[in-house]
């Protein structure tokens, strides 16, 4: 998945974006900020501690962000061209006090940023659909169907309605090259003072979580013992990167299937409802296109036994097609033959 970081820099998104992936400060090199969020997950370390692979591949958060140094213009440029291209995005509000003593407003600056995505999302639908009446009057004909979703789309936006709520429009595929930025999920991480007594309820339109950003990023400078005593110091105990990661499964229905052995134990997300033949294809290509069965087993049944020749014993092995509809946490041998 990939998470484009959108807000102010004085909301502190940089900081946000050290505390999930762990980097340093910003390279100078470069206009755009890139990591990677490892969403952990204690099914996978079982696996691993049960098949000591060479390889241990938790699912991962692929994080994007403008460097704060950047001119105003060029960095809404490359902010809209990278945001378009993301899965999703997560929204950065402050709710500490500036140098001057001053105190935002998260919810206020909640509504100005996702009307922005809105007003962005109705100039391309605009544009597009003047660039369709051109096209009628010299003589090519348009898609009624590409037509008639972006006008349901003008409508909704002229309504002040995010497209996000329009599964219709979010999934046809007739729209999807347009990147519209209020049809993409959106989750508000509102980042708080260090000393702030607890997170506060809030107003908003979007889903939300509150998160100690500066106190997230010295967690993840720690080792996973240090970060664990600093942690109950405070009386936290779940990292805000193992939050976000389960808030946006939730969001956007999507469930994590397994592939384990000597070499690799590895965690892949899928969609809720997705088959096994796409499951497979997560993995490769080649894998779905000569897909022959798929070898199941449940985490739960697995960790009850401890080991396949148990899981065997009890007849809890499956062999499912590819319509089979992969569960949450199912441990997967794919048969294929090209």
């Amino acid at each position: 998945m990939k998470a484009f970081l959108i807000g102010r820099p004085s909301s502190g998104r940089e900081t946000i974006f050290r505390a999930l992936t762990a980097l340093g400060p910003s390279p100078v090199h470069s206009d755009l900020r890139q990591g990677e969020a490892l969403v952990a997950d204690p099914r996978l370390d079982y696996l691993s501690s049960i098949f000591k692979p060479r390889k241990h591949t938790p699912a991962r958060l692929e994080l994007f962000l403008p460097k704060p140094q950047l001119e105003p213009q060029k960095a809404l440029k490359v902010s809209l061209e990278k945001a378009r291209e993301a899965d999703l995005l997560l929204m950065v509000l402050a709710d500490f006090p500036d140098p001057a003593g001053q105190r935002p407003d998260p919810e206020k600056e909640a509504t100005f940023l996702t009307s922005e995505l809105k007003a962005a999302d109705f100039v391309t639908v605009s544009t597009r659909l003047e660039k369709i009446d051109e096209e009628n009057k010299r003589g090519k004909k348009a898609d009624p169907l590409e037509r008639e979703l972006l006008e349901k789309a003008l409508k909704a936006l002229d309504e002040n309605q995010p497209l996000r709520d329009f599964p219709e429009l979010t999934k046809a595929p007739k729209l999807r090259g347009f990147g519209l930025l209020s049809a993409k999920p959106l989750l508000a991480l509102v980042n708080l003072a260090d000393n702030s007594s607890g997170p506060p309820n809030y107003q908003m339109e979007v889903p939300y979580l509150s998160l100690k950003g500066s106190l997230e990023e010295e967690f993840s400078r720690l080792s996973p013992e240090e970060a664990a005593e600093l942690m109950g110091a405070y009386d936290l105990t779940e990292l805000g990167l193992s939050r976000v990661a389960k808030k946006l499964y939730d969001m956007m229905d999507l469930v994590s299937f397994f592939t384990v052995g000597e070499d690799e134990c590895r965690a892949w997300t899928i969609s809720k409802g997705d088959t096994a033949l796409s499951a497979a294809g997560q993995i490769h290509s080649d894998i779905q296109k000569g897909f022959i069965r798929a070898e199941v087993v449940a985490f739960d049944d697995f960790k009850a036994c401890g080991n396949f020749n148990e899981v065997k014993k009890r007849g809890l092995f499956r062999l499912e097609s590819k319509s089979y509809l992969v569960a949450d946490g199912d441990i997967i041998h794919f048969r294929f033959n090209l």
